[in-house]
């Protein structure tokens, strides 16, 4: 129960990780809540399984937390600009 709650936080971590850990940081807590759900869903059914989906969305909720609290992230924000158009979005760097 604890080994499979585990394994799937891992991949679905690994999941995330692909789009880039500094820009996946800086929305952790939606993502958080959208992979507990998702392990939720997946495990429905059983004791073992909710117990296993909420050990995959600690470990997740976890490593969001300090990753995001040791690393430096990136947030899509609205940027004032001199030229047409006169406010675009860009990856902004944000210390922790």
């Amino acid at each position: 129960m604890i080994t499979a709650g585990l394994i799937s936080a891992a991949g679905l971590l690994f999941l995330l990780f692909k789009f880039g850990v500094r820009r996946v940081i800086a929305y952790d807590i939606p993502l958080d809540i959208l992979t507990t759900s998702l392990l939720m869903f997946i495990f429905a059914g059983t004791f073992g399984g909710m117990m296993a989906a909420m050990v995959g969305g600690l470990a997740v909720s976890i490593t969001l937390y300090v990753m995001k609290s040791t690393m430096t992230r990136e947030e899509l924000k609205f940027v004032k600009t001199k030229n047409f158009p006169y406010r675009k979005l860009l990856w902004i760097e944000v210390e922790p």
